[in-house]
């Protein structure tokens, strides 16, 4: 591919046109006067491109350096704010032919800080599903004038607001919002904070949204095939605030169960609101969780134990039987090496037992399988077997423990059930024990999840168990 060399003429327009352009940059008020330079003629190697070429480069120069003591201009991402900073989104004016979920709400609380509570009413957008948005409006107690919001909460039926707070601390209160949503990570959703913002009911912005939710959020990278490992995370109002927390420690949920002990030890967080509408969090603290009930720390607060007794000890032998009645009745009993039950006014029901000299607990594993006859067989001979017998249908069958720990009672790991049902595992680990508790994980397996940590006085006795 050829290219047509420029000519002599075509470099001098070029230069010309550009020294030109550079000087109109410059004003009188930028140069500093000097003493008037003596004329001196011109000489005819002017004509030559190549002095032309020197000539604009040492104008260039001279021009950075007198253009570099300017102002700059401003860019506009040099104000404008950070993508990863939060900020708020002022509502549309839409909604007003909307009208109230019958199930719905109205709010009294002081938005405007004159001492006089507003009604706040929830207008819902029509929709098939009822997922539209929500129109919040309400009437200023302190001018007469309208404020309204707009929010996207996950349904429009029973709009309800949790207690004000002045997250802002400027006398007024803000409306908070819960929106309960399953499908949100941990599944429990998240509160809205809504500040009166220039006659506007406007959505607050959340600094860190992660640490403002409630429910089971799973831990990345953690859990098996039968469980994940979960944080509790809650937020509440107390005294005018925004609390929430999350657990220090994690905890196993699977089969719709969390196993989690009475008391959890939270890292806690209030949160205020700053003049940019963005909600922040304080520095963490310690507050603890009592089935829901939050309370303060005491110093070295800790979990509570996991739940571990007392133990089921009643059993019966061959030839006996015996009634279990929680959720419904049904009797179980040992004749000839077989396990016979009978539910209601079913047919008997019969599973011969590959064990010698088995016996019955007379405590049903609820906490395993309750949606029909179950129980759990030893035997007289081998302390260490323990099996799992469930009904599926018109038939018994003994389920297969699967997963992280072997089922049986001896050594360092010991099996018993508890007098509320559930069949409980202690593994050893060095001076300490970790605990877990089985659950069906299909219609033929049960599996082990983790409970905790414990010592015990005596392993014999589960009443004994302690911290560590």
């Amino acid at each position: 591919m050829s290219t047509t060399p420029r000519t002599t003429s075509d470099v001098e327009e070029r230069l010309r046109a550009a020294l030109a352009a550079r000087a109109d940059l410059v004003g009188p008020d930028d140069l500093t006067a000097t003493a008037p330079a003596p004329v001196v003629p011109l000489r005819s190697r002017w004509a030559s491109p190549w002095v032309l070429v020197a000539a604009a480069a040492a104008v260039l120069l001279v021009l950075g350096v007198v253009l570099a003591g300017l102002p700059s201009r401003q860019r506009s991402d040099d104000v404008a704010p950070s993508p990863e900073e939060p900020r708020i989104e002022l509502p549309a004016d839409v909604g007003r032919e909307w009208q109230a979920d019958d199930l719905s709400s109205v709010e009294r609380l002081d938005l405007d800080g004159d001492g006089t509570d507003e009604e706040v009413e929830f207008l819902a957008e029509p929709s098939k599903d009822f997922d539209g948005r929500t129109r919040i409006e309400t009437t200023l107690s302190s001018t007469g004038e309208e404020a309204y919001g707009i929010v996207q909460l996950s349904t429009t039926i029973g709009t309800d607001a949790l207690d004000p707070i002045d997250a802002d601390g400027d006398g007024d209160q803000e409306l908070v919002l819960y929106d309960d949503d399953p499908s949100a990570v941990g599944g429990g959703g998240y509160p809205l904070v809504l500040d009166l913002r220039d006659g506007l009911l406007v959505q607050a912005a959340v600094e860190d949204p992660d640490l403002l939710v409630r429910g089971s959020v799973p831990v990345p990278g953690e859990g098996t095939e039968h469980y994940e490992v979960v944080r509790l995370h809650d937020y509440w109002v107390e005294d005018g605030q925004l609390w929430s927390g999350r657990s220090r420690n994690t905890y196993a949920a699977g089969n719709m169960t969390l196993h989690r002990p009475e008391r959890v030890v939270l890292d806690a967080w209030t949160w205020a609101l700053d003049d940019a509408g963005v909600l922040r969090a304080s520095d963490p603290t310690c507050r603890t969780d009592v089935l829901g009930e939050h309370g303060t720390c005491e110093a070295g607060e800790a979990d509570s134990l996991p739940r571990l007794g007392p133990a089921a000890t009643g059993t019966i032998g061959e030839g006996e039987q015996a009634d279990y009645g929680e959720g419904f009745s049904f009797t179980g009993a040992l004749a000839d090496g077989a396990l016979v039950a009978r539910v209601g006014d079913a047919g008997e029901m019969r599973l011969d037992l590959a064990v010698d000299d088995p016996l019955l607990n007379t405590q049903q594993p609820t906490g395993v399988f309750y949606d029909g006859a179950s129980f759990v067989v030893t035997s007289a001979s081998d302390p260490a077997l323990v099996q799992v017998v469930v009904q599926r249908g018109d038939v018994l069958r003994v389920v297969e423990p699967v997963g992280e720990v072997p089922l049986r009672d001896d050594g360092d790991v010991r099996t018993w059930l508890t007098r509320d049902g559930a069949l409980v595992t202690a593994v050893a680990d060095g001076d300490a024990w970790r605990t877990w508790q089985w659950e069906m994980v299909s219609g033929t397996e049960i599996t082990a999840l983790p409970t905790g940590t414990v010592c015990f006085d005596d392993v014999e006795d589960p009443a004994t168990a302690r911290a560590c």
